[in-house]
Order: structure tokens, then C-alpha cells, then sequence
């Protein structure tokens, strides 16, 4: 047995009893509750770390039986090794049984990122309701994140004599009766740590050798994933910790470990001739640059081995084989934007999460910072830029970046976009073209992210089927609706914005009361939902939401329509302008009436990318309530 494990199972001797956990581990409707997680974090001089975690499940019904029937354990060979420790049956009544349970190395499966990832599968025998099951494991190293060192395989961390870590607090699928962290670190280790998202209790003794520190949570419910949530680091009870002194040693490292990737070959520096050849404005050969490679450089990841996890591809490998994931993309853009005689560095970022003051590793994406001649950055993004008018996404304001430079950068954040910069317009006029059928034109704009979202609807969409997109602004007005004519602005011109122009010839839906002629505007109905345009319209009311939601931009959407009518038109009743305003969102519109026209207007407002979990209930009814302007109705008495 290793020190680590002793020390491990030392802790576990003056703790309560697998009978008695069991005993009091009774949650009404849960198919599975973990009675009891530990994680035990030792950590060497070096900064590799030995993790020893033991969870007690207790089974409740049939299907939390089956759920636990086989247990996934992922690993990497060149940066970690996990070991299945033990693995027992209890029962409340009394005694545990230690099994051998079967247990297969496999791959992971693979999609667009081909990194020789492996899964440890535990297959159980059959498990009771009431039954408890409590798994040991051990694990030395960081998915993707640590080295191989010397020969009796320790694992190093990158940033040898540091270690950094984040703990979540109620991730897990069941309730956790009571979940604790343990960290023993040499005495001379200095931590930045510090606790998030709700009170963790804590306490720390001390060793002439060692500093043990200590964190625990009780009864924390189920983790359930919810429409349009950031990643659980936002919002779950969270530890972050980090040996690393500041922000300026894990940028300068980050720049040490990877400035050697960065030399321009002949072929390179060719190609950049060839790109920026004539442009003198320096935006736009960057902007040039930027879609050069986002364009060009597919998104596959290939395995490097066990550097994979930090170190950037050299631009020279990824223009060769056009090819790579975010930090590869990253390197060549790094390489030609230097080519090009910019002063340009690779940065980390976090896409998705807010990223915390301590210098832990918070980070899931790689990026480019080009120097500015005051000393600031143009952040670029070639990863999110394929078929984009952007440089930077719209979608990664507010997000949090470290440069890697020689003198060390800070942590940073970009500024966040404001509504009008994401607009979304959309115009529509109608008349009758005979008594049954109405005739619609119609047209979709947008800046900004919804730009975006436009030009990808129809750039990715194969040629052949790209008339198809027209069905959208007729498919929910009426079965019969007929889309007879559909254009749209090339996606492949980045100088002008995406539009999208309809034609449609649909039953008309307006109808008769006591000889009077009742109107309702169909925008709303006729706004098409290409995939990520309008998502928060399918968010629904949720009393017990846990977590915050972000969206992909804050916005405006304006809506304008028209009805032209042959006929002179009296109004009989008219709905009275409602405006609606939180700090989240807000609308207002208003309907007009000429003697042959009719027309509506309306605009809606997020002002934020990000709604509090306090917040959804006034965000979610204001949508609703905007949603409903469908419904309006305009009483008219049509004249001859």
C-alpha cells in the first residue's frame, strides 16, 4: 500500500459507518442517492498529485439498479492512470462484500477529436433496490493535462513544482448526502484558494511536513443540466485553488512552452504574400488572415502524444495538414499574422463559464492576441470565424483571457457587446390576392451575432438545398402556405450584410365578426427559427431553476408589417400599447391604421447575455408576453 493510500484509509477509521450512511441515505423519488463522496488530493514537491475517491451509492428503485449496472472511468494513458482500488456490496442491515468486478480498457468514441482517450467500463453483477454499492478508485495525473516523466512513471505536471485544481460541489446526477475535498500539500506550498457560488465549510491542520486542508457540503441535490445554462462552474458550489503565484507566471510560461511553434516556413510566408498582397490597412489583413485560416483549416484533432493537452501544434505541421482543433488553429494563425511582420502571441480563454481570479487552469479554448501599438491586443478567434464578417465572435463577449507573452499578461475579459450591435430585422408587407389567399413579401436581416447565424444557415446548407431554408418563413403560418420565390446574399461576401428575401402565397387568415373584418399581425408566426437565431423563444416557465442562462448575444429584434387593403378601412376596436420593461427585457410596440393600410411594429430587447437563476421567472414571462403579440387583434369595418 502507498503512503498516499495509507493516509487515505487512516481518514476513513474515525468516520461513520457504511451502515449507518446507508441506513439514513433515504431521498423520496431518487433512483440512486450517494450517501457519502470523498476526494483525497495528495500532492507531491513536484506538483503530480494522487487522488484516492470512494463513493457510497445507495440504490432506491429497479431503475437506479440498472443505472449503476456498469461505471465509466475515462482515461489517458500518456497523462494519467486510474486504478479501480476496490469495489464492494453493502447493505444497511450490515456487512459489505468485497467483489472483483469485470473490467474492460477500452476507447473512448471519437468524433471531430481523435486524442487516443481510453474508458475503464465496470460491469456489475446485478444490484437490489436498498442494496449500497461503494466504489475506490485511485488516480495519479490530469486528462490531457500532465507529462510522463521519469521511470517509475510519475506523473509531472506541466508547471513542475505547481498544482492547481477546480472542485465542483453537486454534479453528480443523484443527491449527495454529503460530499468532502481533502488536500494535503507540502508545508512549504503557498495556495491561492478560494470558495464560490454558496458557503463550503472548511478547516486546515498542520504538520511539520504537511498542510491538510479540508472541505465539506451536505445535502446537495441532483444535478439537472437546463435549457441554455453556462457550464456548472458558474453557478454549482466551487472550489478553485492554485499553487501558481499570479496570472504573469502562467502567461509567461504559456509563451516559454509554445514560442517555438511559431516559425514561419517558406511556404508560409508565401502564402501570406499572396493574401495581403496590395492591402495596406492593418485591420484588413488581419481580417483577411483570420478567414484565411478559419476557412482553411479544418477542425480535427490528431494526437501528439503526451504534450497533446497544452502545447500548440507548430503552425508549420498544421499548414501542412490543414488541419487541427482550437490551439492548432490558433498556432497558424500565430505563424502567418508574424509572417505578415505583426507582433502575435497565442492566448488561453474560456468559452462558456466566467473564469476566476485565482491562476488555476479555468481555460477550454485557444485564441490569437496581435499587439496593438499602444501596448493593448486585437483579440482574434479563427476557431469561431469560419463563415463569419467577424474577427472576434459575438458570441465570446464578456469572456476572460490570459495572453501568453515574455512579460507576463493578466487576466483580462472582453467588453461586452451592446444590444444594437446584434440587431435583427424583420419586414413584412401583405394584401389579399384574392378573397382566400393572402400574398406575403418579406425580408430578414441582421448585424452582428444574427449576421452570423444567417450567413452559416446558408452557407453550410449543400447548394442544391438551399431553397429549401424559404419553407421556413410559410411552414408555420399553413400547411398550404407556398414559398414562390426565395433569395438571399451570398454568405461568401463578407462586405455586405446577410439577408434573406421571401415571397409566399398563403390561405389568408384574417376572418369576419358580425360583418366586421378582425386583423392580426403574423409576423411573429412568419419569423423563421434557423438553428440558433430565436432559442430563448423555447425556454418555458420553471419555478425551481438552479441555474443562471446564457445566451449567445445579447439583441434587438425588430419587427415591421404592413397590410394594404384595397378597400377603405374604419377602425372599430383597437388594442392599447403596453410597453414592457425589466432589467432583463423588454418591449414595446404599436398598430397604426389608414384608410388602406395597417401596420404594426415591435421591438424587443435583451440588454444582457447573462439571466440570474432570480431572474428567469421576469425574462421567461417577459418572452412569453412578447410571443403573444400574435394575438393582437384589430376590429375593422371594411367600406366599398
Amino acid at each position: 500500500m502507498t503512503l498516499q493510500s495509507l493516509l487515505f484509509f487512516l481518514s476513513m477509521m474515525s468516520a461513520p459507518s457504511v451502515q449507518s450512511r446507508l441506513a439514513a441515505a433515504d431521498v423520496p423519488g431518487a433512483d440512486v442517492v450517494i450517501a457519502h463522496h470523498e476526494v483525497h488530493t495528495t500532492v507531491a514537491a513536484t506538483g503530480a498529485s494522487t487522488v484516492m475517491e470512494k463513493k457510497l451509492y445507495k440504490i432506491q428503485t429497479p431503475k437506479g439498479a440498472a443505472q449503476l449496472s456498469t461505471l465509466r472511468f475515462d482515461v489517458d494513458p500518456n497523462t494519467n492512470a486510474v486504478d479501480i482500488v476496490s469495489v464492494s456490496l453493502c447493505w444497511s442491515s450490515g456487512g459489505c462484500r468485497t467483489i472483483q468486478p469485470e473490467v474492460a480498457m477500452v476507447p473512448q468514441p471519437a468524433g471531430w477529436i481523435l486524442w487516443r482517450f481510453f474508458m475503464k467500463i465496470v460491469s456489475l453483477p446485478a444490484l437490489e433496490p436498498g442494496m449500497g454499492l461503494e466504489v475506490t478508485t485511485r488516480k495519479r495525473g490530469f486528462m490531457i493535462a500532465y507529462l510522463g516523466a521519469d521511470e517509475e512513471q510519475e506523473f509531472v505536471p506541466p508547471m513542475k513544482g505547481h498544482f492547481y485544481d477546480q472542485i465542483l460541489f453537486g454534479e453528480d446526477p443523484y443527491p449527495v448526502l454529503e460530499q468532502e475535498y481533502i488536500l494535503v500539500m507540502p508545508a512549504a506550498m503557498r495556495l491561492h484558494v478560494r470558495e464560490y457560488n454558496g458557503p463550503i465549510a472548511s478547516s486546515s491542520s498542520y504538520t511539520s511536513t504537511t498542510t491538510t486542508r479540508r472541505w465539506v457540503m451536505r445535502d446537495l441535490p441532483a444535478f439537472e443540466h437546463e435549457p441554455m445554462m453556462p457550464f456548472p462552474s458558474d453557478s454549482l458550489p466551487k472550489i478553485v485553488l492554485a499553487t501558481v503565484p499570479d496570472w504573469q507566471a502562467k502567461s509567461r510560461w504559456f509563451h516559454e512552452v509554445n514560442e517555438k511553434q511559431f516559425e514561419p516556413t517558406p511556404e508560409i510566408r508565401a502564402k501570406v504574400s499572396e493574401l495581403v498582397r496590395g492591402i495596406t490597412a492593418r485591420d484588413q489583413k488581419l481580417a483577411i488572415l483570420t478567414r484565411w485560416v478559419a476557412n482553411n483549416i479544418r477542425y480535427r484533432g490528431f494526437s501528439m502524444g503526451k504534450s497533446e493537452g497544452y502545447l500548440l501544434h507548430a503552425g508549420s505541421q498544421v499548414f501542412e495538414e490543414r488541419a487541427g482543433v482550437c490551439k492548432d488553429i490558433a498556432s497558424m494563425l500565430v505563424t502567418m499574422a508574424r509572417a505578415a511582420g505583426f507582433t502575435a502571441y497565442p492566448a488561453m480563454t474560456m468559452a462558456g463559464a466566467r473564469v476566476e481570479d485565482e491562476p488555476a487552469d479555468q481555460f477550454n479554448h485557444s485564441v490569437v492576441a496581435v499587439k496593438n501599438d499602444d501596448g493593448t491586443f486585437t483579440m482574434l478567434d479563427p476557431t469561431w470565424a469560419p463563415l463569419d464578417r467577424y474577427v472576434w465572435s459575438w458570441a465570446e463577449r464578456e469572456q476572460h483571457y490570459v495572453v501568453g507573452t515574455p512579460q507576463g499578461g493578466v487576466l483580462e475579459r472582453i467588453p461586452a457587446s451592446m444590444p444594437a450591435d446584434n440587431l435583427l430585422r424583420f419586414v413584412m408587407s401583405s394584401k389579399y390576392k384574392d378573397e382566400k389567399t393572402l400574398l406575403l413579401k418579406s425580408k430578414l436581416e441582421g448585424r452582428g451575432y444574427s449576421d452570423t447565424v444567417l450567413r452559416r444557415a446558408i452557407g453550410y446548407a449543400p447548394v442544391a438545398e438551399r431553397d429549401l431554408l424559404g419553407a421556413e418563413f410559410g411552414r408555420k403560418l399553413s400547411p398550404q402556405a407556398r414559398v414562390t420565390r426565395f433569395t438571399w446574399t451570398d454568405p461568401w461576401k463578407f462586405d455586405a450584410f446577410v439577408a434573406f428575401s421571401a415571397e409566399v402565397e398563403t390561405p389568408a387568415p384574417y376572418y369576419r365578426v358580425d360583418g366586421d373584418f378582425v386583423w392580426s399581425p403574423l409576423a411573429l408566426r412568419a419569423l423563421p427559427e434557423f438553428d440558433r437565431l430565436l432559442p430563448w423563444l423555447l425556454l418555458r416557465p420553471n419555478p425551481a431553476r438552479r441555474h443562471p442562462v446564457l445566451l449567445r448575444s445579447n439583441m434587438i429584434l425588430e419587427l415591421e408589417e404592413t397590410f394594404e387593403s384595397a378597400k377603405p378601412l374604419t377602425v372599430r376596436s383597437l388594442p392599447e400599447s403596453q410597453p414592457v420593461r425589466t432589467s432583463v427585457a423588454g418591449f414595446t410596440w404599436k398598430v397604426t391604421v389608414e384608410p388602406r393600410r395597417i401596420r404594426f411594429t415591435a421591438r424587443l430587447e435583451l440588454p444582457s447575455r447573462r439571466v440570474s437563476a432570480a431572474q428567469y421567472a421576469s425574462f421567461v414571462d417577459t418572452i412569453a408576453a412578447f410571443a403573444r403579440l400574435d394575438r393582437l387583434s384589430v376590429r375593422l369595418e371594411v367600406g366599398k
